[in-house]
């Protein structure tokens, strides 16, 4: 099993951020796209070559990604599905389901029934910092992806409902 400790610098206008290990060390970078349609967020390893894009697909009714890996032969596609009570994703094609509670960011990623990962929001800290537990390390980079992704729409979802409450 591999831990890893994702924190967004509060006030990053590119949208940069590091996902360290247990060890403090940097595993990952990601970068956001600045002023860009679509946005999207490139992933990149310690030596600083990418691993994974992952694109928010604009004009859809709710969130879609398209997510590139190296490694993977296709793109992967992740999306919101439309829930009364709980947000649910989709990550297309991979029998990979996201199962929790994504408004307090504590959720599980299992693929076929077993346990992929599992990412827990910490609380009492000053920018969005999320445990991610890998079982299958294979997945990283997806659950990375996804952490990404499903942060990204809660942001963007904080961000209309306080311009339509002004």
């Amino acid at each position: 099993m591999k831990h890893l400790l994702m924190q967004q610098k509060l006030f990053s206008l590119k949208g940069e951020f590091s996902i360290m290990n247990e060890h403090d060390q940097i595993e990952y970078t990601v970068a956001g796209s600045f002023w860009r349609i679509p946005k999207y967020f490139e992933i990149y390893d310690k030596q600083n070559q990418i691993i994974a894009r992952l694109t928010h697909r604009v004009w859809q009714l709710l969130p879609k990604f398209s997510l590139e890996i190296n490694g993977f032969p296709e793109s992967i596609e992740i999306a919101k599905r439309f829930s009364i009570l709980k947000p649910k994703y989709d990550i297309a094609g991979l029998g990979i389901t996201v199962s929790g509670n994504f408004w307090d960011m504590n959720f599980a990623i299992q693929k076929d029934g077993f346990e992929i990962g599992r990412v827990d929001q910490r609380w009492l800290a000053m920018s969005s910092t999320y445990d991610i537990n890998i079982e299958d390390e294979q997945y990283e980079t997806l659950v990375i992806a996804l952490v990404v992704a499903i942060d990204y729409v809660k942001a963007q979802e904080r961000a209309s409902s306080v311009s339509s409450a002004n």
